[in-house]
């Protein structure tokens, strides 16, 4: 498959199938290996710009693999209210003794802030769909065999 200033790689292929999310087929295989052929054939200039985009994407999913999912959430501040000091032991049994003990004293209050660390995965991501729409640029056959983004909910409400 050598024609021009470029040609494909041996785990090219694989390489589309898996960084397009295309499900493993005899079908979808073929239909890839058309497409690789086709931009071969057709375009040669265009399986260096394929292959540029598939070995960036390679090197996102790496750096993907190796970003901690979630970090724990970092405390900034805690602030406390209330309950300055200990409990008395005996608490006013009376209404009047209630109403003359400050009960408020007895409520405490915790507040604490918290912050996520920074996370490079979002970004990270929109840089590897950037790259998946480059690569779709010079193998636009292969649009049809990407899964699609699942709908989101949508329901009838139905009352008995």
């Amino acid at each position: 498959m050598t024609t021009g200033a470029a040609s494909w790689r041996a785990g090219d292929l694989e390489a589309i199938r898996s960084s397009l999310g295309i499900p493993v087929s005899a079908a979808s295989i073929g239909a890839i290996n058309r497409a690789m052929a086709e931009l071969e054939r057709n375009y040669p200039a265009g399986v260096s710009a394929a292959v540029g985009s598939l070995q960036r994407i390679a090197a996102i999913d790496k750096q993907l693999a190796s970003t901690p999912v979630a970090a724990e959430p970092v405390v900034i501040k805690t602030s406390r209210k209330g309950a300055a000091g200990p409990v008395p032991a005996e608490l006013p049994k009376r209404k009047l003794d209630v109403i003359e003990f400050a009960t408020e004293l007895l409520i405490e209050e915790v507040a604490t802030e918290y912050a996520l660390p920074e996370n490079t995965g979002p970004n990270l991501a929109a840089q590897r769909r950037q790259q998946v729409e480059r690569l779709m640029l010079v193998l636009p056959g292969l649009r049809v065999w990407q899964p699609q983004a699942p709908r989101r909910f949508q329901g009838v409400i139905e009352r008995s």
